[in-house]
C-alpha cells in the first residue's frame, strides 16, 4: 500500500524571488528536477497577466506540454479586494483576476488561486454586507472560470484584515451551492497562524484542490523549507494520507534549494507514515 502512495509535487515561482522572473527558466527547473506542477505568481512587473503577449502565451503552453508539466496561476493579490464597498476598487480587483483566468485558458493552466478579500473598517462595521458582495463577485468569477475550463481556488488566509478563515470559506461555498469550479488552496503557514494546521485542514478537506507547502516560526509568515520553521508536518502528512489527498503540493519558498530540501523531507515523512500504517 505504501508504494502506491505518492504526492504530486510542484513549485511556485516564489523560489526565484531574488531575481526577475524568467518563466521559461522556471519551467526548465521544474522539468529537470522532476516536479509535476509549476505555479506562476502573477505580479507586476515580471508577470502581469494582461501584458503577456499571444506569442509568449503560446510558447509557455507548448513548453509546458513538451515537458509534461501542469501549470497553475496565482492571481495578483496586492490590494486585491473582492469585498470592497467601492465599485471602482472592486472592479479593478475583478479585472486583475479575470485577466488571470484568460491567461490560464491560453496557457492551459487548470487552477487559479486567489486571495478573496480584505476587511477594513467599512467591512468590520457592515461585515454581512461585505461578505454578500464577496460571494456575488466570486460567483461571477466561477461563471467565467466555467467558460474557460478553469478552477478558482480560494487560499486560506489568517491575517487580521484577511477574509479566508475556514468558516468564511465554507459560507461562500454554501451560498454558491458548492460549484465544481471552486476549490480551496490550503496554505500550511496560514493554517499554522490560525492554530493547529491539522484542525484547519479537517474543516476544509472536502474542498481542497491544492496546497501551499512552506515553513515558518510560530506566529510568523515566511517562505522557509520544511523543517526550518516550527510547523509539525508529520501529523499533517498523516492527515493528507488518511484522506487520500496527494496534492498538488506546491513548494512556496524563497529559493530553489529550499524546494528540493522540502521534497526530500516530505518524502521521508511520507515513508514513515505509510510504514506505520502497514504494521
Amino acid at each position: 500500500m505504501g508504494c502506491a502512495m505518492r504526492f504530486i509535487y510542484g513549485i511556485s515561482t516564489s523560489i526565484f524571488l531574488e531575481r526577475p522572473l524568467d518563466v521559461f527558466e522556471a519551467i526548465l527547473f521544474a522539468y529537470r528536477n522532476n516536479f509535476s506542477v509549476l505555479e506562476i505568481i502573477c505580479t507586476a512587473p515580471d508577470f502581469k497577466p494582461n501584458r503577456i503577449d499571444p506569442e509568449t502565451r503560446k510558447q509557455i503552453r507548448e513548453k509546458a506540454l513538451d515537458y509534461g508539466l501542469s501549470l497553475q496561476l496565482h492571481a495578483p493579490f496586492y490590494s486585491v479586494n473582492l469585498a470592497d464597498f467601492d465599485d471602482d476598487f472592486r472592479n479593478l480587483s475583478l479585472k486583475l483576476i479575470l485577466d488571470t483566468i484568460k491567461l490560464a485558458y491560453d496557457i492551459d493552466a487548470k487552477i487559479v488561486t486567489i486571495h478573496p478579500g480584505l476587511c477594513f473598517l467599512p467591512c468590520k462595521l457592515f461585515y454581512d454586507k461585505a461578505i454578500d458582495i464577496l460571494v456575488q463577485n466570486i460567483g461571477y468569477l466561477v461563471d467565467i472560470a466555467r467558460e474557460n475550463s478553469v478552477i478558482i481556488s480560494i487560499e486560506t488566509r489568517a491575517g487580521n484584515l484577511d477574509i479566508g478563515k475556514p468558516e468564511e470559506i465554507i459560507h461562500i461555498f454554501r451560498k454558491l451551492n458548492f460549484p465544481s469550479e471552486l476549490g480551496v488552496t490550503f496554505d500550511v503557514v496560514q493554517a499554522n497562524l490560525m492554530g493547529n494546521p491539522v484542525e484547519v485542514y479537517r474543516k476544509l478537506r472536502k474542498l481542497i484542490v491544492n496546497a501551499h507547502i512552506r515553513d515558518a516560526p510560530r506566529g510568523k509568515e515566511d517562505l522557509l523549507a520544511v523543517g526550518e520553521g516550527e510547523i509539525d508536518f508529520p501529523p499533517l502528512i498523516k492527515e493528507f494520507v488518511n484522506n487520500r489527498f496527494f496534492g498538488p503540493l506546491i513548494f512556496e519558498m524563497s529559493t530553489p534549494q529550499r524546494a528540493l530540501i522540502s521534497r526530500a523531507r516530505l518524502e521521508y515523512i511520507l515513508m514513515n507514515v505509510t510504514s506505520n500504517r502497514n504494521k
